[in-house]
């Protein structure tokens, strides 16, 4: 009981983050998937590798550094599918792979070591209040930006065109929630790892999809489940003393195929 309650103390931060960051996901997830855009978190997690690296040159915690350059990547992906031909999923792919790759290339020049597992996996670890307030800021600002912007991002994601005739400073909202998209997927990348980070966008919405009816119920339903499938995978983790990021996405999994088995079978029966 001791040993868990010192655990307990030496991760609240780390823990918390997470927590907050599955209810950030929650929210910006059904706008994300509906864009076409799923896979952005994978390809901006893999950016943040090559910013971390180039952080390393100036800093003695790069992931100050890291931030803005995986923004201006999150941005900048949103500009290449607004201007160009190129489809979401290959300007994701762009900017992913040459980030990736200057990663690759500036991590030889380094003096300092990356820790890779705690980079694919996650590290829950010696968290900071400093990281908790980050944390807690970026889910009041998107809760805020979504909460005063909901009909506008509504009509952007259902129908871009009509969203740009009526008015709507589509660019604009579209780069705002790029931004944000970004700094989810830096900090998340420190809790939860470069490789599992996408599946805190995708999950929240293929599961909540399910059941809603209504484009509310997918941010409440996300939001509930993401809460509880994070607590558990925490406390499961713990227990089988694997990683936190791998054990809450093999359980997102797991919940997902549970509810949809329910839905096809026992809601079909029903019927």
């Amino acid at each position: 009981m001791t040993d868990l309650l010192m655990t307990l103390n030496i991760l609240k931060y780390g823990i918390m983050i997470v927590l907050l960051l599955g209810l950030t996901a929650s929210l910006l997830s059904p706008f994300v998937v509906l864009n076409d855009q799923s896979l952005i978190a994978d390809g901006l997690s893999h950016v943040s590798f090559a910013a971390l690296v180039v952080g390393i040159f100036f800093i003695d915690n790069p992931f100050y550094i890291a931030i803005p350059i995986v923004v201006v990547a999150s941005i900048f992906i949103r500009w290449l599918i607004r201007y160009t031909k190129i489809h979401a999923d290959s300007a994701i792919g762009i900017v992913s792979s040459v980030g990736f790759a200057i990663g690759l290339i500036l991590i030889r020049y380094t003096n300092s070591s990356i820790d890779l597992e705690s980079l694919i996996s996650g590290n829950l670890w010696f968290r900071s209040e400093v990281d908790l307030y980050l944390t807690l800021s970026l889910l009041t600002l998107t809760t805020l930006f979504i909460v005063f912007s909901y009909r506008k991002l509504i009509s952007i994601t259902f129908d871009y065109e009509h969203a740009k005739f009526s008015g709507i400073k589509v660019n604009l909202y579209n780069y705002i929630f790029a931004a944000l998209t970004g700094v989810f997927v830096v900090i998340g990348v420190r809790s939860i790892g470069v490789l599992l980070i996408s599946s805190l966008l995708i999950f929240p919405v293929v599961t909540s999809n399910l059941f809603a009816k209504r484009f509310p119920d997918l941010l409440i339903i996300g939001s509930v489940v993401s809460i509880l499938v994070i607590s558990i995978g925490l406390i499961l983790a713990h227990i089988m003393k694997q990683p936190a990021g791998s054990v809450i996405v093999l359980l997102y999994t797991l919940v997902f195929l549970v509810l949809f088995l329910i839905k096809k079978v026992i809601f079909r029966r029903v019927i």
